[in-house]
């Protein structure tokens, strides 16, 4: 299994360590805000995600995407507070004939992050005081109303 890490640094930033590196996150609500909100890094992993399949199924296959754009456009929800709706635009400069566009968007769906958002995953959670280390995550199953972790 991967891991990532985010420690708390100050205020509304958080430090994410991946196996390539580290990033931050600003999860202040200030305008002009620091580093990009979680919101934001989920639409970098989405959009990042489908232009990498893109890439890599059109260079297998003899499709020009250079100058490729991919914009996200998200909108929020309630009950309970999450993103509600993505939409995404693929903006390609070279023709694409029917055919190519339609491989193209079968292969955009594709990616993993899209999968994983089409499909959630199951999330195992575990708050633990008096450590420095998290303890393994015991099973516990979300529902639209948090429950209690039991001890």
């Amino acid at each position: 299994m991967a891991t990532t890490t985010v420690l708390w640094k100050e205020g509304m930033h958080f430090c994410t360590h991946v196996k390539s590196g580290q990033l931050l996150c600003d999860e202040s609500s200030e305008v002009g805000a620091a580093y990009p909100s979680a919101p934001e890094l989920l639409m970098a992993s989405l959009g990042s995600c489908i232009g990498s399949v893109l890439v890599y199924f059109a260079g297998r296959h003899g499709i020009d995407l250079e100058g490729m754009r991919i914009d996200l456009d998200w909108e929020m929800a309630e009950d309970p507070h999450r993103i509600g709706k993505i939409d995404v635009g693929v903006a390609i400069p070279a023709r694409l004939n029917e055919e190519q566009v339609s491989t193209l968007e079968r292969v955009a769906h594709s990616c993993l992050i899209h999968n994983t958002l089409a499909h959630p995953p199951e999330i195992d959670f575990n708050l633990q005081g008096g450590t420095r280390k998290p303890p393994p995550p015991r099973r516990a199953k979300y529902s639209r109303r948090v429950r209690r972790l039991r001890q």
